[in-house]
């Protein structure tokens, strides 16, 4: 779901949110209904200098995500036209006849029912016995109106068919029980919504009314004589004295009246006093108090500020209960402090004492306390509240010593291939030539990615690995195995080798070979330092010394075979065969015929690699 800003002729702007099903039409008398430009029929919308098509679907409209319209007045009334139906059977037949827009689709289907008796019952039918149950379906434009709730609701003009030709397909195909319930659901929000919208419509219909009413009237005129008539008695002194007073009340909107005038007249709500005399001047007050709340809700709109929605007046209707009364609690609070309000309880307010029949103004928030029901729960949550802490704590290092330089089988048997085996022959040339060419058409196709993306896609990749084998060698050929967690950091990784080592205070720095890059920055985890899934890390000092290792640590030197066995049980077996290099490389494929047949063994059959590649060597 997305929504659409609309800009009103009288400067406010509406948001609607919209599914890609959503009608034009719709949005249109949604905000027309809001904002009080009524009737509907007189306006449309516009995308930048052109006019949009109201009867499409957002889908089909060509308007990007989170589009800026503008609603503009059409030099004259929209005029509904009778639609021509073609309903397509799914034997293909096709039966074609002329409704008006407000006719649904459920009348559509009895029309034929009725008219034909070939049609009697196989239009609409449900087949409960089926499982799931089969319903009956119209399509139009990809949008399925599913049972005949929905089809009795829908109207040709909701569907945005106001004029012209159409093609409305009928299927019957089964539909799960909670796909139907989640569609009557959606149907009442619906209704609701729209009765909403229609009480709105009529208040702003009202409003419209009674402000089109000419100031001299004759019911006017009657309320004012007999104003005159009460207040004859009245000095000049204390006539002199109320002006007075009405213009102070004028221009501090949240100034209390004289005690004399208070005794005189009643008061309502919201600072407006029910006189004949005073009437313009409490339209006034709200009128400049109403302009001021729209300013600031446009200033804070072109601030357009990441994350923070500003609502209209109208949208407070389709606000749950809960939500209005948070937003009422959130107004009383914040309004004052932006100087939008002013409570004569306030100090500051003109001097002015409270007005009489008004209660005091309790403190905002002074009797809040959390619901009954979130009792014992953990309420607090921020953008950390869904990490698995589990990622980032330390693991079972699992610390293995060995020796770089011992000879184990595979290394032995990787040794009797003849070096002949690694030249690249023209098959090979041929075959890193297709790769090559398939790597940079994928390349190219891909879009620009940015720096999140990227670290995204690595995380997505390396997720499969619970952990991350770091072999430490040493410039005495002696290497220190450990697993980490992917989501560790090089400072964890620093901090093991510290551990070992026998001067603490001992200088050092760690770096990947080839080429040669230091790890400089103690805050990347495995994944953003290219650690993982097996890398094999270079210990280096300024300092130069013969064992670095403390020797309790060098007498428990185990055999190769350990680490390996310890490198087969923490990754995968995909994995398992390339646990000391930093990233695969990529190499010619030889086949068993590039080899000589004299020279082919039990031992040389197995998959060997160069003598370069060796673990102790850089």
């Amino acid at each position: 779901m997305s929504t659409v800003q609309v800009l009103c002729p009288n400067g406010r702007r509406q948001n609607v949110k919209v599914t890609p099903n959503t009608k034009l039409l719709q949005v249109l008398e949604e905000v027309c209904k809001k904002q009080g430009f009524l009737p509907p029929e007189d306006y449309t919308l516009k995308h930048g200098r052109k006019a949009v098509d109201i009867t499409l679907s957002v889908r089909y409209s060509n308007l990007p995500n989170n589009a800026k319209l503008e609603l503009v007045k059409c030099e004259s009334s929209r005029a509904e036209q009778d639609v021509l139906i073609a309903l397509q059977l799914e034997d293909g037949q096709r039966l074609q006849q002329t409704f008006s827009p407000a006719t649904t689709l459920w009348d559509i289907l009895q029309h034929w029912e009725n008219s034909d008796s070939a049609y009697k019952g196989n239009l609409y039918k449900v087949d409960p016995s089926n499982i799931p149950p089969i319903q009956t379906t119209c399509i139009y434009m990809r949008e399925e109106v599913i049972g005949e709730v929905a089809l009795q609701s829908t109207t040709l003009r909701k569907l945005g068919l106001t004029g012209g030709k159409a093609v409305i397909r009928l299927v019957h195909r089964p539909v799960e029980d909670t796909a139907m319930a989640e569609i009557l659901d959606k149907l009442e929000r619906e209704k609701t919504k729209l009765e909403k919208l229609d009480s709105i419509a009529q208040r702003q219909l009202s409003q419209q009314e009674e402000n089109s009413v000419p100031s001299g009237s004759e019911k006017q005129k009657s309320e004012d004589k007999s104003l005159l008539s009460e207040n004859k008695s009245e000095k000049p002194t204390e006539s002199t004295s109320r002006t007075s007073e009405a213009m102070e009340v004028d221009s501090k909107p949240s100034a209390s009246v004289t005690s004399s005038f208070q005794q005189q007249q009643p008061m309502e709500v919201e600072d407006k006093i029910v006189t004949p005399g005073h009437r313009a001047m409490t339209a006034d007050q709200g009128q400049g108090r109403q302009q001021q709340h729209q300013d600031f809700a446009e200033t804070i709109r072109q601030m357009n500020i990441p994350g923070v929605q500003v609502f209209a007046p109208g949208d407070f209707h389709d606000l749950t209960p809960q939500e209005q009364e948070i937003a009422r609690r959130l107004a009383a609070h914040y309004m004052p402090q932006l100087g939008l309000h002013s409570s004569p309880n306030q100090p500051g307010a003109g001097g002015s004492k409270p007005k009489r029949g008004r209660p005091q103004q309790a403190v905002p928030f002074a009797e809040f306390k959390f619901p009954e029901e979130t009792k014992g729960k953990d309420v607090y949550r921020n953008e950390l509240s869904d990490v698995n802490r589990e990622e980032y704590k330390p693991c079972d290092r699992q610390a293995v010593l060995f020796n770089a330089e011992e000879v184990t089988t595979t290394t032995a048997a990787n040794e009797d291939l003849p070096e002949n085996f690694f030249e690249v022959n023209e098959n090979d040339i041929r075959k890193m030539m297709v790769d090559l060419q398939k790597k940079m058409k994928s390349e190219e196709d891909q879009p620009l990615l940015t720096r999140s993306m990227i670290q995204e896609r690595l995380e997505a990749k390396y997720s499969k690995y619970q952990q991350v084998v770091i072999r430490i060698q040493f410039p005495d050929k002696v290497v220190l195995q450990g697993l980490f967690r992917p989501k560790e950091t090089v400072h964890a990784l620093h901090k093991f080798v510290k551990e070992y080592l026998e001067d603490k205070s001992q200088g050092f720095y760690l770096y990947t070979a080839p080429p040669k890059q230091v790890l400089k920055d103690p805050t990347l985890n495995m994944i953003q330092a290219k650690l993982a899934p097996a890398t094999v890390v270079y210990f280096g000092s300024e300092t130069a010394k013969d064992h670095y290792l403390s020797e309790a640590v060098r007498k428990e030197i185990s055999p190769k075979s350990k680490a390996e066995l310890i490198v087969e049980n923490c990754l995968p077996k995909d994995d398992t065969p390339t646990p000391a290099k930093k990233d695969p490389i990529p190499g010619p494929s030889k086949s068993k015929s590039s080899k000589p047949e004299s020279d082919q063994s039990d031992d040389s059959k197995k998959p060997g690699v160069p003598k370069w590649f060796a673990v102790g060597k850089k």
